[in-house]
């Protein structure tokens, strides 16, 4: 489903077409600039209508990642969040409840599932990003500490539970940073197009409403002209 602001987007560039299409029956009109020429207009049409297919195409691909790091996370049978409950029950029986080992990693566990990583809205912007991907950020070097004291252990860490080996959290930390390397890489593709496409909608709008203005001072405020264009909302 589309959402508020796409179909916002998608409203204003309708509006702009239908404005375009009744500008170009209009006889003898004289554009005040070069640009809100109907050949220019429709250029501009035609650049933004390309650049809301790349953010579209760049959006799918954000949502994706974004979508696979919470997998990773939390909701996968191997997600981090799942692999905290064996990995402190090992550590508890292996050295007691009360040892030093078992408090060092409960506060490890503790501050893992006590970070926040609400589910990234599709239309939110740069800040909910940030805060995010420094949660998912910290949940991760909490994970790296975590193997780094189970490295420390020797082979008094031996757990016969083959998925929280060292080597296989090594290989699920990897995997986690690489996911969150994905959301950045991808975040980083789409804000840039996002900012094009307010500039060049900022551009249509302001345009739009020089023709306008145009249409109003050759043909009149009351002619059929006008009447036609005026309440389009780009």
């Amino acid at each position: 489903m589309a959402s508020r602001t796409e179909n916002t987007f998608g409203a204003r560039l309708y509006n702009a077409e239908q404005l375009s299409t009744n500008l170009a029956t209009f006889a003898g009109y004289v554009p005040l600039t070069p640009e809100t020429s109907v050949a220019a207009y429709n250029t501009l049409i035609t650049a933004i209508e390309d650049v809301n297919a790349q953010v579209a195409a760049a959006h799918s691909q954000f949502s994706l990642a974004v979508d696979n790091r919470q997998y990773l996370f939390m909701k996968s049978e191997t997600s981090l969040f799942k692999t905290m409950s064996p990995i402190l029950s090992y550590v508890k029986a292996k050295f007691g409840k009360k040892s030093e080992q078992a408090a060092e990693i409960t506060t490890l566990v503790n501050n893992i599932r006590g970070e926040k990583t609400a589910k990234l809205k599709r239309d939110e912007e740069g800040e909910f990003v940030s805060q995010s991907h420094r949660s998912y950020g910290s949940q991760t070097q909490y994970f790296a500490d975590i193997i780094t004291i189970l490295n420390s252990y020797g082979a008094a860490y031996a757990p016969t539970n083959t998925s929280i080996t060292t080597e296989n959290l090594t290989l699920q930390l990897e995997a986690l940073t690489a996911a969150n390397t994905q959301v950045t890489t991808a975040y980083s593709t789409l804000k840039p197009l996002q900012d094009m496409r307010l500039n060049e909608y900022s551009t249509l709008s302001s345009r739009s409403q020089t023709i306008k203005d145009a249409v109003k001072s050759q043909y009149g405020i009351q002619s059929s002209e006008y009447k036609l264009i005026k309440g389009y909302k780009i």
